[in-house]
């Protein structure tokens, strides 16, 4: 029973510190024209530890669906193409901007104005969950990294 809580209690202590190892600045949300269903977020993810950290996933209430997405170009053509994570290296910054890899927020529950904030919950692997508020910031206002 003892090694029991210990072992709980210290994982409990070990997913406190990996979720605190990735923290976020510089992030909002592109805010679109009214209509739009499709939007990304963008900002830059600090990993504090030691280890290498995967971002499996993301959900937020503002959109039906949140995914990790890479622009690339070729030639005169742009695609993107859908990422099933995201790793954040040890002591290393990962920057999601625009024209690079981004997280694309899909079938907007409401209008994103600028101005409005929203949650995004980051599913970090070992089931580990970072929730940060980021502001909307109209697409005339952005700015590159």
């Amino acid at each position: 029973m003892v090694k029991r809580i210990g072992l709980l209690l210290l994982s409990a202590l070990l997913c406190g510190q990996l979720q605190a190892a990735i923290t976020v600045d510089e992030g909002y949300i592109r805010g679109l024209p009214p209509g739009q269903k499709t939007t990304a977020a963008f900002m830059r993810l600090h990993n504090s530890s030691s280890q290498s950290i995967r971002i499996i996933g993301v959900t937020s209430p503002a959109a039906q669906r949140a995914e990790f997405h890479r622009s690339s170009h070729s030639g005169d053509m742009m695609s993107m193409e859908h990422l099933e994570a995201i790793a954040v290296p040890a002591g290393e910054v990962v920057v999601l901007k625009p024209g690079a890899m981004h997280l694309m927020l899909i079938n907007l529950t409401a209008p994103l104005r600028d101005g409005d904030s929203a949650p995004l919950t980051l599913q970090l692997e070992g089931g580990e969950q970072l929730t940060v508020i980021l502001p909307v910031r109209s697409v005339l206002n952005e700015h590159r990294y």
